[in-house]
């Protein structure tokens, strides 16, 4: 077998106009070209093709110049990046590992009103449809606009959940058009606070709190909907992953975009949370059996061969060492579940040192999920 190190991640956002999301977009990439000085950086993160200069330009345009990106009306994006290891040999540049991670916008305008044509409720079947092979799903809760809505917070949120519903509706007919539920569908809804940088007292167990007082009723109906769409619903988790996400600190005439929070926690949401909820849904016995081996053979084995042929004394891994290479890498992976976050820290030194680009990277996706969880920044469906 040829060896494949590309290991490939999708992520999917939905949020209403306004939202944040293209600042959301640009700050998390922006951020990752301009890191600060600290301890060495694992990977470079670069945008394919024209969307680098375009990301760049918005995230210097708040940076330098405190302006913000103009709204971007009905439009879908989708923006494919690479991470490689940073520093890696002109000559060992072709053998080099890569995460490819595709994150996909869900126009916001589609939360807010029914189709009006037969061509936008095709545009957006066509459009979801595109993100049904996301792994993870944020679900953007608008700051602001819960702000504004001080005391009665439920009039907002009733607003967003049944306008999301309604657009689920909307094209139901069309991504299920043989009447069968689907497999591939994104099992991973993280439900995120954006513009968290108006509500800097609170925590994100706070957040949560607010939404089961206010929405209770709105996220179970949702969560109704969207498991209409999949089949082997208990491989599903919704209303029980929650983020702060504040992508700068906006004052009048100035945004200062190193007053951040969760920005830093989304490549390992996408990258790390899913293969490792997987693999607790796989013991749990919720996976059907050919889903299973798709995450078996697939991605797993992807994230795998550069590590487990060293662990096994081999240069090689053939076609029959795929299943043994797909369950070592699950006890791998459980294992840094379970390690405390000093374990996690040397597991990277030491990947670093041994030039084990994938090692070193799920240990410190794994440190920065265990980290967000301790900062009060992120909640975990355990």
């Amino acid at each position: 077998m040829s060896e494949n190190r590309t290991v490939d991640r999708q992520i999917a956002v939905f949020g209403q106009s306004g939202s944040g999301k293209t600042v959301l977009l640009s700050s998390f990439y922006g951020t990752a070209q301009n890191s600060e000085a600290g301890e060495p950086q694992l990977f470079e993160l670069r945008a394919k093709d024209d969307r680098h200069n375009i990301l760049m330009q918005i995230y210097l345009g708040m940076k330098e110049d405190s302006k913000a990106p103009a709204a971007d009306r009905f439009d879908s994006k989708k923006t494919v990046f690479s991470l490689k290891q940073k520093g890696i040999r002109l000559n060992e540049a072709a053998k080099a590992s890569e995460v490819r991670l595709t994150w996909f916008d869900y126009p916001g305008e589609w939360f807010e009103g029914s189709a009006t044509t037969d061509s936008e409720r095709q545009d957006k079947a066509r459009t979801f449809r595109n993100l049904l092979g996301a792994d993870v799903a944020l679900f953007l809760v608008d700051g602001q606009k819960l702000h504004d809505h001080a005391g009665e917070e439920e009039r907002y949120l009733r607003y967003l959940f049944s306008g999301f519903i309604e657009s689920l509706n909307q094209v139901k007919d069309e991504i299920l058009a043989d009447g069968k539920q689907l497999k591939q569908f994104p099992r991973n809804w993280v439900i995120a606070l954006s513009k968290a940088d108006l509500w800097p007292e609170l925590s994100v167990q706070e957040f949560e709190n607010l939404l089961n007082k206010k929405a209770a009723s709105d996220i179970i109906a949702l969560r109704s909907k969207l498991l209409e769409f999949i089949e082997h619903d208990e491989a599903f988790s919704f209303g029980k992953d929650f983020l702060l996400l504040s992508s700068a600190k906006f004052t009048p005439g100035h945004i200062d975009i190193s007053q951040r929070k969760g920005i830093d926690v989304l490549l390992p949401l996408a990258c790390v949370l899913p293969v490792q909820r997987k693999l607790r849904w796989q013991n749990l016995k919720v996976l059907p059996a050919d889903l299973a081996m798709r995450i078996g053979t697939n991605d797993l084995v992807q994230l795998v061969v550069p590590i487990v042929s060293k662990v096994l004394g081999s240069q090689r891994i053939n076609n029959r060492g795929v299943a043994v290479a797909a369950m070592a890498f699950s006890a791998f992976v459980e294992h840094m579940a379970d390690q405390p976050q000093e374990s996690l820290q040397g597991f990277r030194d030491e990947a670093m040192q041994k030039r084990e680009f994938l090692k070193a990277l799920v240990a410190e996706f794994t440190r920065k999920l265990d980290q967000a969880v301790d900062d009060r920044v992120l909640v975990r469906d355990l």
